[in-house]
């Protein structure tokens, strides 16, 4: 694809991103187990706080071939404030 760097980096973000809060909607639906799902929703969500910006400077750097200056303390701060 010939797409701009910004563009792919945005697509990265988006597809990177965690999600499970769609399924809590499913499993209550079909009346399954809605605690496991929610606890699994619970664990993407902790688990995605620290691999989407490690995957996002490691596929960056993969991609486009530059390095990521990332300041990680501010950028883990708001998305705990996010999550949170």
């Amino acid at each position: 694809f010939d797409l701009p760097n910004h563009h792919g980096i945005i697509l990265l973000v988006v597809t990177s991103s965690p999600g499970g809060s769609f399924s809590n909607w499913w499993c209550s639906l079909f009346n399954t187990d809605l605690s496991l799902s929610v606890a699994m929703t619970t664990a993407s969500t902790f688990a995605g706080m620290g691999m989407l910006p490690l995957n996002l400077a490691v596929y960056i750097t993969a991609v486009f071939g530059e390095s990521v200056a990332v300041d990680w303390g501010s950028l883990l701060l708001s998305v705990a404030i996010v999550i949170s």
